[in-house]
């Protein structure tokens, strides 16, 4: 095929473009002095010691955050000890710093500041010190030397708005020197609440900043060594994709306004985003259109992008397709083909060209075309300041000029460099990037011809490369078209993957999510019936519900049922459930997988029913209807034969549960809160589906709106009426009928664990699976990262008004971090800049709470106890809705009310720990134990922490709330779980929604650890080889085959499952394990004066020990069986039951595991002292009664730092 002349011009210009190259590079390295050839040989030496990287990046995040010398000399020797001495430093140097890490151990004091002092001089070439007399100077040289310096201010991170305004200051006062010409500002640098899914009100909150900092280049001009005067220039940076609509709608609408038509202006693109070009092209189109009106011209700054590893962690933790280009060739390709379409005349008149970039070849082809195109005046040279400073020089000699990008920072906001240095030391150590060759290379070598091949071969790329974003969710399109199950063949292969998350930086679900509040904002008032064997009817009474935001506005009237309708709704639930647990578990998936679909179709009414029911913002109501896709998919694999969710990883097929068949409840209420209106429930009724139990879904009275509509998808999805039924009933003597009906087999219940222990109260023998609460600390060392934690911590505690049983109500801090005004500060700040409103109201973070305060958490609010004062002090808000301001409280004591009450609100409490010791003391002396989480970069931190806090669900340096399915299953210690206590959303919680029955020994196995086999001897020295009695697969195998069988069983499921940690869901830069911890002892009440009892005992004490667990034996008469004497970690003790009921009201008991029948009053007894009660038979198959000696946990532990993966894990 003919190239066009176009083409050939073009591939013409290239091929000269490296012969300037190679001109350019020759002159360089002859110019190139003593100092900045022995920083390049170091650089190239760094290239080839990944461990030193890693210790060098270790180094600059992890010095500077304690104040302590004596801390940062413990870290920096404990660094030294973990990665070595750097092999890139001089040998003078490794043996400095080694003797400075031991000398630090005495005299940190003495020792540390130079060290400190020392890594800060590493990188004074990069960064340019803030303090005004030690920057005029430099710029003063600069401007000597005929170099232009854009400045980029960097300091405390803007939690809140009065930083945002601190730095907006900054800004200003940077464009009042007369020697700044030229700053670059991010608009998340000038506005804390960036909110996307509010978007126009969050463009019109960025417009006012960018007037302040336009007016003020309008009022300042600078005037140029050539005695040119022009206004100072501002250029709007940004990073992240989420910032580039936002970040160009703001940017174009304020420079439309008449007051700016005169003003230069600046943006720059990324070139690494393919819709780049597309944008380019609009704004050149609009920037010609504004100078037709008499404006300026814009400047449109060109780079590859320097955000890449951020931007793959967060598409793959969120499940989006990576916004940037996967292939570094398609990146330079589009980098050529946006300098090329800017250096178009006529569009260069319009918008001025900034090329920035450290290629030599990229930059010799910008010299040639901007010379070919005749637009010299209007293109530029842009690169990083103290970046091969040798080439720098020789391009501005070569193009008349330069710009260099020069970060800014004072002494003591150094550590907000941190987060730059790191991305420039990736940029000269990443294997496709041309700064990491640039300093030893030479034309001819091997790594030049590499780059000018790369350079070349882009062209061929350029005609048919795509400018389509990646990223094209559009939630609105996802509610067209009926739901219809996948084929069989296609359900079953697929694996489990959470749904995407919303990606609200895309201008169509913006678009949606605002059509979604307008047509719920106006919706009349609708009609919610009961649904009761099939029929939808009236209620005995009926109730309105109202807007939380606006309490005197009815939104809708729904039924309540009666006694009578109750009790035909349970008829009906036992008559359906046969059918419906008969049908095959693939089946009963096809059915949820629909569900799914149907969810999924149906996003923007759930979140409008939220919004009504719960005051929920949009960003807090949308990951509720993922979460609810998530566990339908999630339970609906959970019975599949080798699916994943139930065994983390699967052993062969069947050796989970062989020798066992799975019997269903029978009818399972499920009655859920009205802080999750949706997933919750949604979780625990398709848990049950799942299991083949019939449902009656008793919704939460504050949130029977939401409930309706996630019962009609079901039953939409396939879900027969009968066997799914909407009951929604008061809470007096009908809801405690329903409950302690004895129709009803078994409860799901998330609310407080006093209702939890009501529940049981009435109905001694009920099968609860309960929820409970939750009083959660974030702990805070002198090591952690304290910007992050500032974010992590307001998240965590305000997150839908505080309104989680995962919030975190505590920040536990060590001394340094509790003492430290700054860090005091930026917390208020960010606390007190989330907007108060209504959930109607787009930018609104803090809501109305869902029902007005109760007595705790008014008292949380109002009131000050010893030693505490207000941080933040809580205010409610004018209106008829309960609406409260955040608060912070500080000074909260140790045994205080508010050390160790749950509250349920938008109160956060400080307190204070002499070090981690006292902090992990402080967090586990409640009675609860649901999530936990701590701030830290000291991995030795982190796993003292791991080893001895006590929650079931852990987080490392991320917020503690926000678990999702199969990621994160969610479940609670101590008082935060009633019942067997297996995680929502992980392996084993549809399992304990069945009876499971041995029908055959199990033949997979493996072998036995020593103890266990010792225990197996004794026991079968006891029992008699002859064959047990009885029917079916019992009759004609032995005590002591049934034994030895158990013993193997339970070892091959501790191998392949419970003594492991499993990952199910691999991401980048998050790990999230699923782990068992044995609980501290199990008690046995038990008799030994029969074959069959010792037999079950035996099973029991084998199970017990396979998992580390110590175990009482409490029987009830006779002597104990010969075996348990002596034994290691048995005790046998003979007791009366009353004795026993004594025994657990003096407490110390955690689980109780019967092998006999029990009396109502001890099943009592143990509810009443928090003790689980477990009497399911003994099972032989390991999968199954490994369960009961073990608590479930989750450590979901963030393991990068600004993108750069680290090493170690979560539960090490």
């Amino acid at each position: 095929m003919a190239r066009s002349a176009a083409t050939v011009a073009r591939l013409d210009r290239a091929h000269r473009a490296v012969d300037l190259a190679e001109a350019l590079l020759r002159e360089a390295r002859a110019g190139q002095t003593a100092e900045e050839r022995a920083r390049a040989e170091r650089l190239a030496r760094l290239m080839e010691d990944p461990r030193g990287k890693e210790l060098t990046i270790a180094l600059t995040d992890q010095a500077f955050r304690s104040r302590r010398p004596a801390r940062i000399a413990d870290q920096l020797g404990y660094l030294l000890e973990r990665y070595g001495a750097p092999r890139f430093m001089e040998w003078w140097e490794r043996i400095g710093l080694t003797l400075g890490a031991v000398m630090g151990h005495y005299l940190p004091s003495l020792v540390v500041p130079p060290i400190v002092a020392r890594l800060r001089h590493e990188t004074e070439p990069l960064i340019l010190p803030g303090e005004d007399e030690d920057l005029r100077r430099y710029l003063a040289e600069r401007r000597a030397a005929g170099i232009r310096l854009n400045l980029n201010q960097l300091g405390e991170a803007i939690l809140g708005e009065a930083e945002a305004a601190r730095r907006l200051e900054a800004y200003l006062a940077l464009l009042a020197r007369e020697d700044v010409e030229y700053i670059s500002v991010k608009v998340s640098s000038v506005s804390s609440q960036i909110e996307l899914a509010a978007f126009r009100p969050t463009v019109e909150a960025v417009k006012d900043r960018l007037r302040t900092l336009y007016r003020q280049a309008l009022r300042h001009h600078y005037r140029h060594p050539d005695g040119r005067v022009t206004p100072k220039f501002v250029n709007l940076d940004m990073e992240e994709y989420r910032d580039l609509d936002l970040t160009v709608t703001a940017f174009r609408e304020t420079l439309d306004e008449a007051e700016f038509l005169t003003l230069p202006a600046g943006i720059v693109l990324q070139a690494y985003l393919p819709e780049s070009h597309r944008v380019q092209r609009a704004l050149v189109a609009w920037a010609r259109a504004r100078c037709e009106r008499g404006g300026a011209p814009i400047k449109l700054r060109v780079v590859k992008g320097a955000n890449l590893a951020m931007e793959r962690i967060e598409a793959d933790l969120h499940g989006w397709p990576q916004a940037p280009f996967t292939s570094k060739a398609d990146v330079d390709a589009n980098f050529k083909r946006m300098v090329e379409y800017g250096c178009r005349p006529d569009h260069a008149a319009a918008v001025r060209v900034g090329i920035a970039s450290h290629n030599l070849f990229d930059v010799a082809y910008g010299l040639l075309l901007r010379e070919d195109e005749g637009v010299e005046s209007w293109v530029e040279f842009e690169m990083l300041e103290g970046m091969a400073n040798h080439q720098a020089r020789v391009v501005q000699a070569r193009a008349g000029g330069l710009l260099l990008y020069a970060p800014v920072v004072r002494a003591e906001d150094f550590h907000s460099a941190i987060a730059y240095l790191v991305r420039r030391l990736d940029e000269n150590t990443a294997e496709d990037n041309f700064l990491r060759h640039v300093f030893g290379l030479e034309p001819g070598a091997p790594e030049w011809e590499h780059e000018r091949d790369r350079f070349l071969g882009a062209f061929a790329l350029l005609d048919d490369l795509s400018d389509a974003p990646r990223r094209a969710q559009d939630r609105g399109r996802e509610t067209g078209g009926p739901a219809r199950p996948r084929p069989a063949a296609d359900a079953a292969a697929a694996p489990f993957a959470n749904e995407a998350d919303t990606d609200w930086s895309l201008a169509a679900n913006q678009e949606w999510i605002d059509g979604v509040r307008a047509a719920w904002h106006r919706r009349p008032p609708e009609a919610v019936p009961l649904q009761i064997a099939g029929e939808l009817v009236a209620g005995a009474m009926e109730r309105e519900g109202r807007d939380r935001s606006y309490p005197s506005r009815v939104a809708y009237r729904h039924a309540l049922a009666g006694r009578a309708q109750v009790s035909r709704a349970l008829d009906a639930a036992r008559a359906a459930q046969a059918a419906w647990g008969a049908r095959p578990a693939a089946e009963r998936r096809r059915a949820l997988d629909t569900a799914a679909t149907v969810i999924a179709r149906r996003r923007g009414e759930l979140i409008g029913a939220m919004i009504v029911d719960g005051a929920k913002t949009v960003a807090e109501a949308d990951p509720e209807v993922s979460e609810a896709i998530d566990f339908a998919r999630y339970y609906g694999r959970a019975l599949d034969e080798g699916s994943a969710p139930l065994t983390l990883p699967s052993p062969p097929s069947g050796a989970r549960v062989e020798g066992c068949r799975m019997e269903p409840l029978g009818v399972v209420v499920v009655t859920p809160p009205w802080n999750f209106p949706l997933s919750i429930p949604a979780g625990g009724v398709l848990a049950a589906l799942a299991a083949g139990n019939a449902v009656i879904f008793k919704p939460a009275p504050e949130a029977v709106l939401v409930g309706w509509h996630l019962a009609q998808a079901l039953w939409e999805a396939g879900v027969p009426r009968h066997v799914l039924q909407f009951v929604p009933c008061p809470d007096d003597e009908v809801g405690r009928g329903l409950v302690t009906d004895p129709r009803v087999d078994g409860v799901i219940l998330t609310g407080s664990v006093e209702t939890a222990r009501r529940f049981l109260g009435w109905r001694p023998e009920l099968a609860l699976f309960a929820e409970t609460s939750g009083k959660n600390a974030m702990i805070v060392t002198a090591l952690a990262d304290r910007d992050q934690t500032i974010r992590d911590l307001v998240r965590s505690a305000f997150g839908h008004n505080g309104q989680k049983c995962s919030a975190a109500s505590l920040a536990i801090c060590e001394a340094e971090v509790y003492d430290d005004a700054v860090f005091r500060r930026q917390l208020r700040d960010a606390a007190a800049s989330l907007a108060v409103g209504s959930a109607w109201d787009p930018p609104s973070r803090i809501t109305p709470l869902t029902q007005p305060p109760g007595d705790a958490l008014r008292r949380a609010l109002t009131t000050l106890d010893d030693g505490e004062e207000w941080l933040l002090e809580p205010r409610p808000a004018s209106g008829e809705a309960p609406l409260w301001s955040p608060g912070i409280k500080a000074g909260v004591r140790r045994g205080s009310f508010f050390h160790r009450t749950e509250c349920f609100g938008p109160v956060l409490g400080l307190m204070r720990a002499a070090d981690l010791d006292e902090a992990i003391a402080l967090a586990n002396d409640t009675p609860f134990g649901l999530t936990s989480g701590i701030q830290s970069l000291d991995d030795r931190e982190v796993a003292r922490w791991l080893e001895r806090i006590e929650a079931g669900n852990l987080y490392v340096n991320r917020p503690i709330t926000g678990a999702i399915v199969g990621r994160q299953p969610f479940g609670g210690w101590k008082a935060s779980s009633v019942g067997p206590g297996a995680k929502a959303g992980g392996p084993n919680y549809v399992l304990q929604l069945a009876r499971w029955h041995q029908v055959a020994l199990p033949t997979a196995g493996a072998p036995c650890p020593p103890a266990v086999t010792a225990l197996l001897d004794r026991c079968l020295e006891d029992d008699s080889p002859s064959p047990l009695g009885g029917e079916g697969w019992v009759r004609g195998n032995s005590a002591a085959a049934l034994l030895r069988a158990s013993a193997a069983s339970y070892a091959l499921a501790w191998r392949e499952h419970f003594g492991r940690e499993h990952e199910p869901i691999r991401l980048l830069g998050e790990r999230n394990v699923f782990r068992y911890r044995p609980c501290r002892q199990i008690l046995v009440r038990a008799e030994a004066a029969t074959p069959v009892g010792r037999l079950a005992l035996g099973q029991v004490l084998l199970a017990a020990l396979t998992c580390g667990v110590p175990v009482t034996v409490s029987l009830a008469s006779g002597e104990a069986a010969p075996w348990l004497a002596g034994q290691p970690d048995i005790t046998a003790v003979v007791e009366s039951e009353g004795d026993l009921i004594g025994r657990l009201g003096a407490g110390g008991v955690e689980r109780l595991r019967a092998l006999v029948p029990i009396s109502r009053e001890l099943r009592a007894a143990a509810h009443a002292a928090a003790v689980t009660l477990l009497d399911a038979p003994v099972l032989a198959t390991g999968r199954l009664e490994l369960r009961h000696y073990l608590r479930e946990q989750t450590v979901s532990r963030v393991v990068h730092r600004y993108g750069n993966v680290i090493a170690g894990g979560p539960a090490s």
